[in-house]
């Protein structure tokens, strides 16, 4: 026997399982295809030289692709040869030797990958220049990135997945290496043991599930969400598939013992049904809820991200103009005359490209770390039990009524005071050499301080930054960062062209390498950055969103097939026993509630939980509205629960052709 009768025979296989080739073959040609277009991007010249931050976010994207495509195509092949383990088993009695049936499954595994690798590439080609154009529209950056691609990404895509398709090989073929033919040919029988729900393993589901609810509501802070957000993911992942394997037992076998409901025709198929197989059922279920979860949490943060950009900006970047004035440790005085010529430079600057100042503010602070100990704000270099310190900045009343349109008066032993968390409840509060009566205020200050546990104070005059810094350098003598810093802003009004000019200006006087000593930045600068970061979010949440949701259809579509098949002897035997075609669909009606509303409504109360972590997060990218995150959370999950709907359609629709 040749190579070409091999060939010809897994070709033949391959037709006569199209039922299942065909979907695996569509499914690996998009996710090559989605894994080609990401490749592209992150090697693309443009993409590189022009932006600081999508490089990194597309390499991230190939990763979870990579990773994503091994798992999944594993998987989903895992399906493929359990339903032939018959056809294969068979191939052993009829007198092929075990090589043989590994030279067959060469060919089914070589003409599979070359296909999918090659539709894929294709595809990805194809698609490019439109990709490339959505990419565009989100960065609203003012030169397009050109579409290319290269022997690189071709090449990168190509080694991944032929290893990918080589393991799918190596595990086909262990599959029967070590079986015998007699096995083999009940491999589509093999079936679970009803299993024996596990009180243990249900109470460790909650417990992880409670762990990681715990950790989203009780977060503090911004920063402190990034560190913890993927220990909560990990946690409810495992609780997920915990809860799945014990509860549905629990619930199946609960249903079970109510004769009332079990003993209905419909009911009991199903029930029966469901917990024979619910070990292999409850896997697929928790893959599904943690799918669709990804989904609902990608998308929604970053269309959330997206479209926050502009108040983002607003919050950031209060004035369209601003520059920072670095201190000098060494001459106060100096910094403090500085500060009022800098804003006699920009009037007169700005004046002189045409431009008339609407709105200005500046004011001068100080700004250090430390803690909150028994009414004492004890300086800081790093916290000692690794929690991120406490943010101090102390403004001068002066500056502040300016910054604020209020007039306040203070005496020398009293000032205003905000703090984040507003859990500091003493009426009174030390620092350094001095004590202070305080009056709580409101943030007047930099939205920034939302992001970690912060503290602004108000002080009667700038000499009493001069007592924090003499105070800090006692403590610390080697710190060479206590300055007192001060930031101006304003905005102007006029043509584009004069705005255009006097930032061309700016941007040169008074930048990093500049003689001067102060740092200008500008809301259209930013703006340009901003949407760069935020559109490539968008973009990838977008792109990550479709590949988990062509994850569930998948698993759903093979899950489906491979319950159809195995249920249908069993529904054979129903019916030669007098059971109608209209109890068949009963029973199918009611698998498919149950499979598709257990999912996502576990994804929606896992996404509910995660709101205040995802809150904290979205925080970091300024974005404070909360209407626009729940909004945009609704739709998502409307648009999924639809679309899953319309799966489910598909596929027990399948299922039902299959078991008649």
């Amino acid at each position: 026997m040749n190579n070409r009768f091999f060939s010809s025979l897994a070709l033949r296989n391959i037709k006569s399982n199209k039922q299942l080739y065909i979907p695996f073959l569509l499914s690996s040609t998009a996710i090559i295809a989605m894994f080609f277009l990401m490749v592209s991007l992150m090697t693309n010249r443009f993409v590189q030289e022009r932006s600081s931050s999508l490089p990194t976010l597309f390499m991230i994207g190939v990763v979870v692709i990579g990773i994503f495509s091994v798992i999944f195509i594993l998987y989903t092949n895992s399906f493929l040869i359990k339903r032939r383990k018959k056809e294969i088993g068979l191939y052993g009695i009829l007198g092929l030797e075990k090589k043989h049936v590994a030279k067959i499954l060469f060919f089914e595994s070589l003409f599979s990958s070359l296909l999918s690798i090659a539709a894929g590439l294709l595809t990805g080609l194809l698609f490019g220049r439109l990709v490339f154009m959505l990419l565009n529209f989100m960065l609203r950056m003012p030169n397009n990135i050109m579409y290319t691609t290269s022997l690189l990404s071709v090449g990168v895509t190509i080694a991944l997945f032929t290893v990918i398709f080589g393991l799918t090989y190596l595990y086909n073929v262990s599959q029967f290496t070590f079986a015998n033919p007699i096995k083999l040919l009940k491999g589509k029988q093999e079936g679970e043991k009803e299993p024996k729900g596990s009180l243990i393993l249900f109470i460790l589901s909650l417990i992880f599930l409670g762990w990681g609810y715990g950790i989203s509501i009780t977060i503090p802070d911004p920063l402190a969400a990034i560190e913890k957000f993927f220990l909560a993911v990990l946690l409810v992942i495992i609780g997920t598939y915990l809860l799945f394997i014990s509860g549905s037992i629990f619930i199946l076998k609960a249903l079970k013992n109510n004769k009332r409901i079990y003993y209905r025709p419909g009911a009991f198929i199903s029930i029966s049904g469901m917990l024979y197989r619910m070990k292999q059922n409850a896997v697929g279920l928790a893959n599904i809820c943690i799918l669709a979860s990804m989904v609902i949490i990608a998308v929604s943060t970053t269309v959330t991200i997206y479209l926050g950009s502009e108040e983002t900006l607003e919050n950031r970047y209060p004035y369209e103009h601003n520059i920072k004035l670095f201190g000098d440790m060494d001459n106060v005085a100096e910094m403090n005359n500085r500060f009022f010529e800098l804003q006699d430079e920009v009037l007169a600057l700005t004046e002189e490209k045409g431009l008339e100042v609407t709105e200005m503010e500046s004011y001068r602070y100080e700004s250090f770390f430390g803690k909150l100990e028994d009414g004492s704000f004890v300086f800081e270099q790093s916290s000692a039990d690794g929690t991120l310190p406490i943010l101090m900045m102390a403004i001068p009343l002066e500056d502040f009524n300016e910054m604020a349109g209020e007039n306040y008066s203070l005496e020398d032993d009293e000032a205003l005071f905000y703090h984040s968390t507003k859990t500091y409840e003493k009426e009174e509060l030390a620092i350094g050499n001095k004590s202070y009566r305080l009056t709580e205020i409101e943030n007047e200050f930099s939205a920034d301080m939302a992001l970690t546990e912060s503290i602004a104070i108000v002080v009667p005059d700038v000499s009493h930054l001069l007592d924090f810094r003499e105070a800090y350098m006692e403590q610390f003598p080697e710190s060479t960062h206590i300055t007192i810093d001060a930031e101006i802003g304003w905005n102007t009004e006029g043509t584009e062209e004069q705005e255009e000019a006097l930032i061309e200006q700016l941007r040169s006087e008074y930048s990093f390498s500049s003689e001067n000593d102060g740092l200008y930045n500008s809301r259209d600068v930013q703006r340009e950055e901003w949407y760069s970061v935020n559109g490539g979010f968008l973009f990838l949440g977008v792109f990550l969103g479709l590949l988990f949701t062509l994850g569930t259809l998948l698993i759903t579509y093979f899950k489906q097939v491979s319950e159809g098949f195995d249920d249908r002897g069993k529904f054979q035997i129903m019916q030669k026993v007098g059971l109608d075609e209209e109890m068949i669909k009963e029973s199918t009606r009611s698998q498919i509630v149950w499979m598709f509303l257990l999912p996502i409504v576990i994804a929606t109360i896992h996404v509910s939980f995660a709101y205040p972590i995802v809150r904290k997060l979205l925080m970091i990218f300024g974005v404070t509205n909360d209407m626009t995150w729940l909004l945009t959370f609704i739709a998502v999950v409307i648009a999924f629960a639809a679309i899953y709907w319309m799966i489910y359609r598909v596929t027990s629709r399948v299922y039902y052709s299959i078991v008649k």
